[in-house]
């Protein structure tokens, strides 16, 4: 995956799924637009409940912003030479969606990309949840375990795993 041209933007208090939604349905609208990927990072925790019970929730990484990819527009200056900008029609198609306030680290009308190495920090915990997520499900108890019952009609028996099916 490549981590660079990746903007924060700080939209409205749990707003951040409607956003992503809109400025995607927006993006297949205005062909024309160099918005490549909008996303709210988003990882999986396990909460566990008093009578035993295991619930996967997701987690906001970043509650009130979401990340947009935008691929830079060149542009000739009178010497010739090729400088990179953010594209104007993209600036105001991501700012002028609903619950957008604005671009963190933005100098006027020209956003500063956050750093690959922070991207792919942020990316990497997703992903890193995730899979710890999964492991834990997957290898929480093996054939063969003695295990304690904690609720029902067999609560304080000790009972064997006989198979796992999952």
């Amino acid at each position: 995956m490549d981590y660079k041209n990746w903007y924060a933007i700080s939209v409205q208090s749990n707003k951040e799924q409607t956003c992503t939604a809109e400025m995607l349905s927006r993006k297949s609208v205005f062909m024309d637009t160099f918005l490549e990927d909008v996303t709210f990072l988003t990882r999986k925790e396990i909460e566990y409940k008093k009578d035993g019970r295991r619930l996967v929730k997701n987690k906001k990484l970043m509650p009130g912003y979401v990340l947009v990819k935008v691929k830079p527009e060149y542009v000739e200056d009178e010497t010739g030479a090729k400088k990179k900008v953010f594209p104007p029609t993209t600036f105001d198609l991501i700012t002028r969606t609903n619950g957008v306030q604005s671009f963190v680290n933005c100098d006027k009308k020209n956003p500063i990309p956050m750093r690959p190495s922070e991207v792919k920090k942020m990316f990497d915990m997703c992903d890193e949840a995730h899979l710890e997520v999964k492991q834990n499900i997957q290898s929480d108890f093996y054939v063969g375990d003695t295990l304690e019952v904690v609720s029902g009609p067999f609560k304080g028996y000790d009972i064997e795993v006989m198979s796992i099916s999952g």
